[in-house]
């Protein structure tokens, strides 16, 4: 009786709206794909609880953040509308990890879908509402990357796969909250 009770315990345990894989890089990478969750613009200012940490989806503020930036302090409202936009989000709560996000997005081609003045629709942001378990986090929309330091081909590889592919695809500049130019 005991092993059916863990059995049916453990299988309740397992979220089915959520998957992931480990990337093999050398900062034990894990890429987590999660369900589309209703992402309706709701009023600035208004507290968003959401399903997932980082959020990939759900309810966002109308505005997003300016494209090729660096944010000290961006409220993730803002940020989670840019993924919808297309844009990876470089998350870190470790200050010595800004520049070399920072650097990874300038090293990145051009986003050949975008005009100037947009390069990419990357942005950089500190987070202090992030899991503990890693250090990096690039976030997409439905999906993102997690580990435990920078591995610039694996976090590449991200970026390339899930750069643009938004729910609402755009290259539409956001608006400036103040975020240092990264280029």
């Amino acid at each position: 009786m005991r092993v059916l009770v863990l059995s049916v315990i453990a299988a309740c345990a397992v979220d089915p709206t959520e998957t992931s894989h480990t990337t093999e890089d050398a900062c034990g990478g894990v890429i987590v794909e999660q369900a589309i969750v209703a992402s309706p613009h709701v009023p600035l200012g208004v507290p968003i609880e959401w399903p997932s940490n980082p959020p990939t989806s759900g309810p966002h503020w109308p505005i997003w953040a300016a494209w090729d930036r660096h944010y000290a302090q961006l409220e993730r409202g803002y940020w989670l509308h840019d993924a919808e936009h297309g844009a990876i989000v470089l998350a870190y709560r470790d200050p010595g990890l800004a520049a070399p996000l920072d650097a990874f997005v300038q090293a990145q081609p051009a986003d050949p879908h975008c005009d100037a003045p947009v390069k990419q629709r990357a942005i950089v942001v500190a987070d202090p509402e992030l899991p503990t378990e890693q250090e990096v986090y690039a976030i997409a929309w439905g999906v993102y990357y997690a580990a435990s330091c920078i591995d610039p081909v694996a976090l590449a590889a991200f970026y390339e796969a899930h750069v643009g592919r938004g729910a609402e695809n755009t290259c539409a500049e956001g608006a400036d909250f103040g975020g240092v130019p990264l280029y």
